[in-house]
């Protein structure tokens, strides 16, 4: 039998969206815009650069929007003590969350106990912040390669997993068949967030059916624009 298509609100849809804007040549003009943005649509949350957490703080101040940023985005082979560092700077600018890229050569390199223990000590600096873990499952060949990385960040106690960051030099784009994965193979108190190349509609629609609760995306206005008031599902 064929699943049901999805049912969804506007306002329910707005609310799983994180819309970013990260770019390097990102004017402040240009972020006061995205934030603004962010506050008339209600998104999830507003995903910027660290050195504009206050700024999106000011902006959102009084609205449901989270301020989000990101550090060590695309690499992630800084020293944990360094990552540390940024996380306590988000946490003093007031971020609400971090998505961090985790050590992928750890993992690549058969240094599993490092690459788990890493994360471990970055939930623990984490404090208030909540906390993503930016896993690319794009260098991760095997299937049961990925499950077992996935296993390692959760048992490590991150409280979310994406599939990529969608950036860094082989940007992995969030597919239905990775977000079912990591849903089908991670306790159902382990979240969900999609990244890397959603600009439909359609995308969103087909990711949530696949188990996912959050979805970044630098399309998030686009995306709502292409939904109709009187449209109940895909």
């Amino acid at each position: 039998m064929l699943n049901e298509p999805t049912t969804i609100s506007r306002q329910d849809l707005a609310a799983k969206l994180q819309s970013t804007l990260v770019r390097p040549d990102a004017t402040r003009a240009q972020l006061i815009e995205h934030i603004e943005a962010c506050a008339v649509h209600s998104f999830n949350a507003a995903m910027i650069p660290m050195a504009y957490v206050p700024l999106a703080r000011e902006i959102l101040r009084g609205t449901t929007v989270k301020v989000a940023t990101t550090i060590c985005f695309g690499t992630g082979n800084e020293t944990v003590f360094a990552k540390i560092a940024l996380l306590r700077e988000c946490l003093a600018l007031g971020a609400d969350e971090v998505d961090y890229e985790p050590h992928m050569s750890l993992f690549l390199s058969g240094e599993l106990a490092a690459f788990q223990e890493e994360s471990a000590l970055l939930v623990q600096a984490a404090g208030s912040l909540t906390l993503k873990a930016m896993l690319e499952l794009g260098y991760i060949e095997s299937r049961q390669g990925k499950i077992q990385a996935a296993q390692l960040l959760e048992q490590a106690g991150v409280p979310w997993i994406k599939n990529s960051s969608g950036g860094g030099h082989r940007p992995g784009h969030a597919t239905p068949e990775d977000i079912q994965l990591l849903r089908q193979n991670l306790r159902p108190e382990t979240h969900v967030k999609a990244s890397g190349g959603i600009r439909k509609l359609e995308q969103v629609i087909a990711l949530i059916d696949a188990g996912a609760e959050l979805l970044g995306t630098s399309n998030a206005v686009g995306i709502l624009d292409g939904y109709a008031d009187d449209q109940t599902g895909y």
